[in-house]
């Protein structure tokens, strides 16, 4: 009997360090996405969903590094109805909300939240998404009360680019590649003080790089939030991201 109950231990517990090895490892690597570090996650990626093809962690990781966010969606919408208990569960949920918000989709947005309050109510992520939700109402109340005045704008700016001749449009620079945005919250003059800066936010699993700038003859380490693939996409991070940094951050094209 003894015999029978130290194998369950022995058993209990190599399945407790694999898996406690095996969150330890995903966490490694939503870091390295943190800090811009796209490729090697990527590359590790094709041998972890073979080796933990249902873990929530792995899909995790699966879902921050896709470039298409519906995509991306589906799968934290997985990790939260399946893997609820997991401890991936409130950062899948609270990038969830985020999506919602950047799309202006405010009552889908706070319904999220609600749910979130209720699943996780001591999660870190909580302060932040009640922040980012409040944030996208505002805004999008804003943008009401200005439609009709945008719509006239609009119309008007038409008019006038039909009687533009189409010589006199400035010709088109071409770009070789794709062209990507970030959004630049804060310039230091030393390494150091840049990360220090990006270590706030990395803590709260934002994608952060520092890159390097001359401004004035001097080189200077800018601080950089996301990846956007379009100006529109960098402009509606952009509002949210503010409250997350209390400043006003500035469109970086990388």
């Amino acid at each position: 009997m003894k015999f029978r109950i130290s194998i369950l231990v022995g058993i209990f517990l190599i399945t407790f360090l694999n898996l406690y090895s095996q969150d330890k490892v995903v966490g490694e690597y939503l870091q390295q996405y943190a800090q811009g570090k796209m490729n090697e996650v990527r590359s590790a990626l094709p041998d972890l969903l073979v080796e933990y093809p249902n873990d929530p962690g792995v899909k995790l990781l699966l879902a921050v590094v896709l470039e298409d966010a519906d995509k991306a969606v589906d799968i934290y919408k997985d990790i939260v109805q399946k893997y609820p208990e997991s401890q991936w569960a409130d950062d899948a949920y609270w990038r969830l909300i985020q999506y919602y918000a950047i799309k202006s989709d405010v009552e889908k947005a706070e319904y999220e939240l609600d749910n979130f309050r209720k699943r996780y109510p001591t999660s870190d992520y909580l302060t932040t998404a009640t922040d980012v939700v409040r944030t996208a109402k505002s805004i999008a109340t804003t943008k009401s009360k200005e439609a009709s005045k945008k719509i006239t704008e609009a119309s008007i700016t038409t008019d006038v680019k039909k009687e533009v001749k189409s010589e006199e449009k400035p010709a088109e620079t071409k770009t070789i590649g794709p062209v990507t945005y970030g959004l630049q919250v804060g310039i230091y003059s030393t390494k150091q003080a840049a990360d220090t800066e990006r270590e706030r936010f990395l803590k709260q699993r934002l994608r952060t790089s520092i890159e390097e700038k001359v401004v004035e003859g001097e080189k200077k380490y800018a601080v950089v939030i996301g990846n956007y693939s379009s100006m529109e996409s960098a402009e509606a991070a952009k509002v949210i991201i503010q409250q997350q940094c209390n400043c006003t951050p500035l469109i970086y094209k990388k």
